[in-house]
């Protein structure tokens, strides 16, 4: 994966992040991180949808916003299952959700700078099996394994974030 189309995506993402920190606060952490997976399967189905019939209604809402979304939510996600433990969870500031943020997207780049994976069988419909699998599973799943998925789904996400940018 191109390293400046992987930065140029994580750009997007993060100005979208700070976009909606400023407007919406931390009000995510209140949310079960399922609410918050339910979010993302409805996310994904959307793309599923638009990419069979070919074409989108409503033109306001792009698909890459979509994905942009879908990207956020798991980095919410991640960002919840590193704090749930600590004692300060409720007092957590937008410069450490920034922070953990920032660390997040340095440890993806790396891993797909790093990684020797086969990219070209990443699709929509493995994003939505994993996100089934993990709605399905929610009470036998633990938090490191929820972590692990998390973190693939976002790398597979971003790769068809990436996929979308070229077709521009």
């Amino acid at each position: 994966m191109n390293l400046y189309s992987v930065d140029l995506i994580i750009q997007k993402c993060r100005k979208l992040f700070l976009e909606k920190l400023k407007d919406y606060g931390l009000s995510w952490k209140f949310f079960h991180n399922y609410s918050i997976i339910d979010q993302i399967f409805i996310k994904v189905i959307r793309i599923k949808n638009i990419r069979s019939k070919g074409y989108q209604k409503i033109k306001e809402e792009k698909i890459t916003d979509t994905y942009i979304d879908i990207v956020n939510y798991l980095i919410i996600i991640l960002i919840k299952l590193d704090v749930y433990f600590t004692s300060n969870f409720h007092e957590i500031s937008h410069n450490d959700v920034i922070l953990i943020y920032n660390k997040k997207f340095e440890k993806i780049k790396n891993y797909t700078n790093n990684t020797d994976k086969t990219l070209k069988f990443f699709s929509i419909n493995n994003v939505l099996e994993h996100i089934s699998y993990l709605k399905k599973n929610k009470e036998k799943i633990l938090f490191k394994e929820l972590e692990k998925f998390c973190f693939e789904i976002l790398v597979e996400i971003i790769f068809l974030l990436k996929q979308n940018f070229l077709k521009k």
